[in-house]
Parts: C-alpha cells; structure tokens; sequence
C-alpha cells in the first residue's frame, strides 16, 4: 500500500470530518450535557481525558457515567453509528462489582428502579432482593451482553506496560503500522511512521480506575516508585496509544488529601485542581482535558453558583473543566446526582424557576 504524506493525511482527515457533519454523521461521541456541550462538544479520539475529585466524591462515577453509560446507551437506544471498544482497568474493584454498578444503572434509566450494588447482593436479611428485579434484570440480558461486546472488564492486570501491551495487541490486530526507513550513523533502519486502522469511525478507549493504584514497574532491574511509575503510565505508555493509535486514554485520579486541607479551606480554595493532583501531578500536563467533580455539600455551603445546597444536600455535583487545550477551561455544569444508581443529569439554570422549582420539589420526594 503506498503511503501518504504528513500533509495529505492531515488535510484529507479535515475534508472527510467536514464531509462526516455534512452527512449527518458525527465527529465526537457527545456527552449528554447540551449546555455544557456548547464549551465541549464531547469526547474524541485521539485525546486524552483526565476525571479527579476528592476521596468519596464521586470520580468513578462520573467517569462511568461520561464515558460508559452515556456512549452505550447512545449506542444502544439512539442508534448511533460507531464502533466502540472499552478497555477498562479497574483497580478499585472486581469486573463482577462493576457489573453490579452497571446493573444500577440500567435499572434505575430504564426501569426507574433504585436499588444500589450493596441491596443487589441482598447483603441484609431484612432486605432481600425481590424476584420481580431478578426478572427484570433478566429482560434485560441482551442490553448487558452488548456490554460485555463493547467494554472488556480488566482485573488482573495492574502496571502500565501490561496495560500498553494488552491494547497494542488489539491495535495490530486491527490496522496496520506503516514504516519509513532512516539513516543513523551510517545505517539504514526502519521505524515506526503512522497507523491505519480497519476502521477509522471506531472509538477505542483506554479507562483506568484509578491511576494511583496501579502497581510500581520495574526498569534496568530497578524498582521505581508510584510517582515514576505513574509518570511512565501517562507520559510514555498512554501519550503512544493517543498519538499513535488515536485512541482515547481516560484516566481517573484522586485528589491529594491535603486538597481539603484546613489552609485549602480559608483560601476557598477546595475544587479539584492540577496542582491538587494526587501521587503525581504531571498527568495534568498529558492530558489534552481535564475533568474535576466537586461537592459542596460536603463543605457546608449552604449556596453555590445560585443552587439551594441545603434543598440538594448529597444530590448535586458541579463538573468543571479543569484545563483544555482546546478552549472551555473553567466552564462549570451543574449535577443532579444519585450515588446508588450512578446517575447524572444537567441541572436547569438557577434562574430558570419553573424548571428549578420541579427539581427541588423531586428532592422533596426522594428524601421522604
């Protein structure tokens, strides 16, 4: 196959992205969130997402709701017509746990059923759980096996460069590396030029939860620490798969303690921010956007940004756009959120009344 220039392949890619809208086609998976959507269309290949908030908060979850559930149901309900493939590194729990929170999920979307993992498992005597959920779960089998199809569950495998090799593997089998020969000191070698894949629409994404869990490598016989094993995660393993591959690495990781500190607090200064990056905060320099979750809630503030904190109390989030190299940074959405069912919803504006008045009289219900 005759290969093409830097310049050719770059303007073709626009030509064709243009063509793409033109045909009613898409260029990002959006997210789900029309107001915040208008600072950041959605997500896209060949860029790497970072999610952060503060222990308890709701990082998983977010990152789950963002680039899970809402691209599945995308796919699966809205008929959206790409191709998906999920590599997802969960440190934090078992790939049986996390079918559990999926299970949430589904119900509580589908079925308006709120039941969360713990109660799915009939932990307590006095609340087993009922035949008519097991029923549903299972009308609901075929949504759960596309699952299975798109998002490959890994629990065993927990340092970088086996996570590099598992999806690499994948990205041979399916496109091919192009080469270019050079001269070094004389001699002519080969290396790597550009990637081609099968298929160009499909959206490979590389999750892991959370970074700071992964276990510390070994180089040149040498133990590294978390810090330099992180660092060789983000700035080498995950920046190839993006540049090479145009794959979407979308790491989740903690905030450092000190974050809600009590000097963080009088300088109200308690958002998630690159400098309160966790363990290491150079992945905040990789990543092309960074996400942060915050809870006010837990602060005791009684308003923010126009919401009534004492009416939402736990069931609302901001998402704010930490950083972005393409514009957007700072923009701030509003959450509506249930921890058990791992849902999201963009709240109305503060100013919009009507719409408002219906949510907190939704809250009213739910606390009851």
């Amino acid at each position: 196959m005759e290969k093409t220039s830097l310049f050719d392949r770059t303007y073709n890619r626009i030509v064709k992205r243009r063509e793409r809208i033109l045909d009613g086609k898409v260029n990002c998976i959006p997210w789900g969130l029309p107001r915040f959507e208008e600072s950041s269309p959605g997500i896209e290949q060949g860029k790497y997402y970072l999610v952060s908030a503060n222990q308890k908060v709701g990082k998983t979850q977010i990152a789950d709701w963002l680039f899970l559930y809402n691209v599945i149901q995308q796919i699966i309900d809205n008929g959206l017509n790409i191709r998906l493939k999920i590599f997802y590194f969960t440190l934090e729990m078992s790939k049986e746990e996390k079918m559990l929170s999926c299970f949430a999920n589904i119900l509580y979307v589908k079925e308006g059923i709120r039941i969360n993992p713990t109660d799915l498992k009939s932990t307590r005597a006095t609340k087993v759980l009922s035949e008519e959920v097991l029923e549903i779960l299972v009308k609901y089998r075929p949504y759960f096996k596309k699952i299975e199809e798109i998002v490959e569950f890994v629990d065993d495998i927990r340092h970088g460069f086996g996570m590099y090799n598992l999806v690499r593997e994948y990205a041979l089998a399916n496109g091919t590396i192009h080469k270019r020969k050079i001269e070094i000191d004389g001699k002519v070698t080969e290396v790597e030029d550009y990637y081609e894949p099968n298929d160009p629409d499909e959206y490979v994404m590389i999750m892991i939860d959370h970074i700071s869990l992964i276990s510390p490598e070994k180089r040149n016989g040498l133990q590294l620490s978390l810090h330099e094993s992180i660092s060789l995660l983000s700035s080498d393993y995950l920046i190839k798969l993006r540049n090479r591959f145009n794959y979407i690495p979308v790491v989740i990781q903690q905030q450092a303690a000190a974050q809600e500190g009590i000097e963080n607090k009088k300088a109200n200064k308690l958002k998630p921010s690159m400098d309160g990056l966790g363990d290491n905060k150079l992945t905040g320099r990789d990543a092309n956007v960074m996400l942060g979750l915050f809870s006010p809630f837990r602060h005791e503030i009684p308003d923010y940004y126009g919401y009534d904190i004492t009416q939402f109390k736990d069931n609302i989030r901001f998402l704010e756009i930490m950083g972005s190299r393409d514009g957007g940074a700072g923009t701030i959405c509003p959450l509506y959120f249930d921890g058990a069912a791992n849902y999201f919803k963009e709240l109305p504006r503060p100013d919009e009344r009507e719409q408002i008045k219906k949510v907190y009289d939704f809250l009213k219900t739910i606390k009851k």
